[in-house]
């Protein structure tokens, strides 16, 4: 009787407990979706749409209205990303999302397409005329990303098609065929820039970045679902060994961003370092790739503990919560600054991890850096501040937008943040 007594009470507290968390993770779902509407989608639309030109404009000035002098191709093709996922995910003003997603994809075939020499300018007046026509594999890897996401959102062939070219562009002119991966700064005409001495956007020229390689993984995942190319399917799995083994220091479970062409360690004390919110964007950009890729998310349990816990463990903050930027392999955070995107990209992986391992820890550190976000990282203007001290306290002249800050970060989280929590709210 007494077993017996014992093990109903058991069951009858393990039912509270996963009641409690099933409520929970309703109350966050439902959060999610309200700071995506109030902080991103009403902060950017309609008011980022450049009504007299097509496409995007990038700033806000100090009364808070947007305006532009240049369009960059990375935030430009990074909101035809997320207008057509905001379209793809809620019919409520789909109308709305997908002409505010038409006006970017309009605006890079007209202006940013090169139709000489294929690819895509870095940059253009607002206007449309290209004002730096050289050309780098990390933009034009979200140029891929967002119209594979457009294809989706209007069903359109023709936006699949020019994400198929680009791909073929960046193969003929891009790969390397001898040590793998992707060169990745180039000259309008495809000739190779690797003078470190040029200006650049990602990385010195010359060199092959973590970076640039961790967002084509992301990029040709969603274009090999939409098309099942063989070649695509060869890219993705190079890309997932590169972000994996290639990239990864081997005496720390981290990945640091600069080799050189033969995948050597370019070995200075500035590129040692780990930059805490790639390591966690890059365990949940793998998974979905292996998923993809129809590969067992578990078999790569290992290497995802191992790299999150290394960011957990050297950047997490555990007094004020949120991660810090970055910090040098193997020590604490030096630089303790809290980067908009870092949370976000943190909110993504702890939940992934969650679900994958079981861990609830990872699920602890979710809602301990969703509070800080809502707490501090949020404006209450409308958008989130880009850079916060480590309490959280506001940075004098902190940007809440600019031309590398969207609503693709943020705002993916907070789509994908809302389904995961859904699924196990309804569990």
């Amino acid at each position: 009787m007494f077993i017996r007594f014992t093990l109903l009470s058991l069951i009858a507290s393990l039912s509270v407990t996963i009641a409690r968390a099933d409520n929970l993770a309703a109350l966050r779902s439902k959060q999610c979706r309200d700071i995506l509407q109030t902080s991103i989608t009403h902060f950017y639309l309609p008011d980022c749409i450049d009504a007299d030109f097509g496409g995007y404009l990038e700033v806000i000035d100090e009364h808070g209205t947007f305006i532009s002098s240049e369009k960059f191709l990375t935030l430009q093709a990074r909101q035809v990303w997320f207008f057509s996922k905001l379209a793809n995910t809620y019919d409520t003003d789909r109308e709305k999302t997908l002409a505010a997603a038409k006006s970017g994809y309009d605006f890079l075939r007209a202006h940013f397409f090169d139709p000489t020499n294929g690819g895509y300018f870095s940059k253009t007046d607002r206007d449309g005329t290209p004002t730096d026509r050289r050309k780098h594999v990390y933009p034009n890897a979200f140029v891929i990303y967002a119209f594979a996401e457009y294809h989706r959102a209007t069903g359109d062939q023709e936006p699949l098609d020019r994400a198929m070219e680009l791909f073929q562009t960046l193969e003929e002119h891009c790969h390397d065929k001898v040590n793998g991966g992707y060169h990745e700064f180039f000259s309008d005409d495809w000739q190779l820039i690797t003078d470190p001495k040029e200006s650049g956007y990602i990385g010195v020229p010359g060199t092959k970045t973590y970076n640039s390689h961790l967002h084509l993984l992301e990029a040709f995942t969603p274009l090999y679902l939409e098309t099942h190319d063989p070649l695509v399917r060869s890219r993705l799995i190079e890309m997932l060994l590169i972000n994996t083994c290639t990239v990864k220091l081997p005496d720390f479970p981290c990945n640091v961003d600069a080799w050189y062409s033969d995948w050597k360690l370019v070995d200075t004390d500035r590129n040692r370092r780990a930059s805490y919110g790639h390591d966690v964007e890059c365990v949940w950009l793998v998974l979905e790739a292996a998923e993809a890729l129809g590969m067992k998310p578990n078999s790569l349990r290992s290497w995802a503990v191992a790299l999150c816990d290394h960011a957990i463990e050297r950047g997490f903050d555990t007094v004020n919560h949120g991660f810090f930027y970055t910090g040098p392999v193997g020590k604490p955070s030096d630089d303790r600054k809290k980067v908009w995107w870092t949370q976000s990209e943190a909110l993504v992986a702890m939940l992934r991890m969650h679900a994958l391992t079981g861990d609830e820890k990872y699920r602890t550190i979710f809602e301990q850096t969703f509070d800080f976000v809502q707490q501090h990282q949020i404006a209450p203007e409308g958008g989130w501040w880009a850079t916060v001290n480590q309490d959280g306290s506001k940075i004098p002249g902190t940007a809440r937008t600019s031309m590398w800050q969207g609503a693709y970060h943020n705002g993916r989280a907070l789509l994908m943040c809302e389904q995961m929590l859904n699924g196990a709210a309804s569990r």
